[in-house]
């Protein structure tokens, strides 16, 4: 049996299409297999930045519980796989401990989105005490898939025990279904600039507003945008130099949208841009070269790998960025090309979840 252990499904996140697609693709291949739902709190981020903390504990919580249950009830037999779609899970030494005590030896992966060493990243404020408990969900896990080579550089240096269980995937991504989310709607490029990075404080919004408006100044017929599923876009006073801002006119913020109203501003930008400090992977960018919309990215991190090291895209200065995107907005280029990749990630997990290593040719979906 094939035990899914997914991350609570959030609407504005990559999470929902998860929540879905994992068992989809189960269903294809034939597999017997369980979800283990948890119970969410609520679908805002109160507490946190892209997940709420208290909701995704509560969340993983009951998942623990059934899981326990279900050890219990003697359901769980030799050979199982438990695939844990976030790695942070205050638990799953527990389930390698039940497979201990109950002497019934099951396979666990997972997916490692961050950790307690990643900067900014929610984590980072237990890092005194993580790096203790990130080693032993490294030691009781079979493989641990992560989105990127800087990511596996990063797991390698900073955590050196999983050395031998990290395996490259990318983070797996429904291309298709996020392009069918615009079929029949007529989209023409604008000689827009599009910021989409959440507004905390890892994605410096501060220095993308700066470059807005460097920009502006040399190209007052280009429009500037940034969007946010949230409420609000920021908060404090990064909040309201951008509400300044937009008061002149120039600089249009769009709040609280639909992924659909989102992608559909994304599709119409002819740039992107993103001066975050750290990214393991980055969705926003991912989701940008679907729509042929061109991320200017700074040359660090996951980034290179994201589009192919096409040096077009990558800036290793504010004023390289700023010359990197007149060039794309008056030379505009194809970067849909490098995201095909990442349908493919979902397969790469499945085969090592169910092989315990990579079978040639993979299975298709």
């Amino acid at each position: 049996m094939f035990y899914y252990i997914p991350i609570e499904p959030l609407n504005e996140r990559y999470t929902e299409q998860w929540y879905r697609w994992f068992p989809e693709a189960l269903k294809k291949r034939k597999v017997p297999f369980q979800v283990i739902d948890g119970e969410p709190l609520n679908t805002k981020v109160e507490c946190g930045t892209f997940l709420d903390i208290n909701s995704t504990l509560h969340y993983k919580a009951e998942q623990l519980k059934k899981i326990a249950k279900l050890f219990f009830e003697k359901k769980i037999k030799p050979g199982d796989i438990f695939f844990v779609a976030d790695l942070e899970f205050w638990g799953i030494e527990s389930i390698r401990y039940l497979s201990d005590l109950n002497n019934i030896p099951v396979n666990i992966y997972a997916f490692l989105h961050a950790a307690s060493y990643t900067c900014e990243d929610f984590m980072e404020k237990c890092s005194q005490y993580g790096k203790v408990f990130e080693e032993g969900w490294f030691k009781i896990c079979d493989k641990i898939f992560v989105g990127s080579e800087y990511h596996k550089k990063q797991v390698e240096k900073l955590r050196p025990i999983a050395y031998d269980k990290i395996v490259v995937t990318g983070n797996p991504y429904n291309i298709k279904e996020v392009k069918d989310k615009l079929k029949g709607i007529k989209i023409e490029k604008k000689n827009q600039i599009i910021l989409t990075n959440r507004p905390d404080y890892e994605k410096r919004p501060n220095l993308s507003l700066d470059v807005f408006r460097i920009l502006k100044r040399r190209h007052p017929d280009w429009d500037f945008m940034i969007t946010t599923s949230r409420k609000a876009w920021g908060k404090g006073w990064i909040r309201e130099v951008a509400l300044n801002e937009a008061k002149y006119g120039w600089l249009k913020i769009r709040e609280n949208l639909l992924k659909e109203e989102y992608l559909i501003e994304l599709a119409k930008s002819k740039v992107m841009i993103s001066n975050t400090i750290e990214e393991n992977f980055g969705y926003c960018i991912l989701e940008a070269c679907i729509f042929d919309t061109i991320p200017i990215i700074e040359n660090n991190y996951s980034h290179p790998e994201l589009v192919n090291k096409d040096k077009r895209c990558l800036f290793n200065s504010i004023d390289e960025q700023i010359k990197k995107v007149e060039f794309a907005m008056a030379n505009p280029f194809k970067v849909n090309q490098y995201v095909k990749k990442y349908e493919e990630s979902l397969d790469l997990i499945l085969e090592y979840c169910l092989f315990g290593k990579l079978k040639n040719p993979i299975i298709p979906l």
